[in-house]
């Protein structure tokens, strides 16, 4: 399983200070600012509706074999891991699954001492093991 992008360059961000994909129209959830790019990188305050990646193959869907609830407690781990930025269900600590790509702008944020908490907005198994998560700075 790998991520969501489309394999085109907007995924990813560009010069201007958004990705090609939302430069126009403000997409992402994103309030309080945007990633990327060159000079100085706005943090956002609260990041809403992150579908995350790799929920199938996570740690805890691997141990439990099943899925973190809605209203569940979550965090932006501080570690990459494989490469990654991950959600962590905060009582276990435990991978519950990457931030897709488009969100690699984070690692910044995280470097200057911010760091991101939310909660479970949606979940479930059907068609494939999904969660989305909203986070707040």
């Amino acid at each position: 399983m790998g991520s969501a992008g489309s394999g085109k360059f907007g995924t990813y961000h560009v010069g201007n200070g958004e990705s090609s994909s939302n430069a126009s129209n403000g997409s992402n959830g994103v309030s309080g600012g945007t990633g990327g790019g060159v000079g100085e990188i706005t943090c956002p305050s609260r990041i809403e509706n992150i579908r995350l990646e790799d929920v199938a193959t996570s740690e805890y869907f691997g141990s439990k074999g099943s899925l973190p609830l809605p209203g569940d407690a979550v965090s932006l781990s501080a570690k990459i891991y494989k490469g990654r930025l991950v959600v962590n269900e905060t009582s276990s600590g435990t991978i519950i699954g990457n931030m897709p790509t488009q969100y690699n702008y984070l690692v910044n944020c995280l470097k200057k001492g911010m760091s991101y908490d939310g909660t479970v907005d949606s979940s479930g198994q059907r068609p494939v093991p999904f969660i989305v998560v909203t986070l707040n700075a």
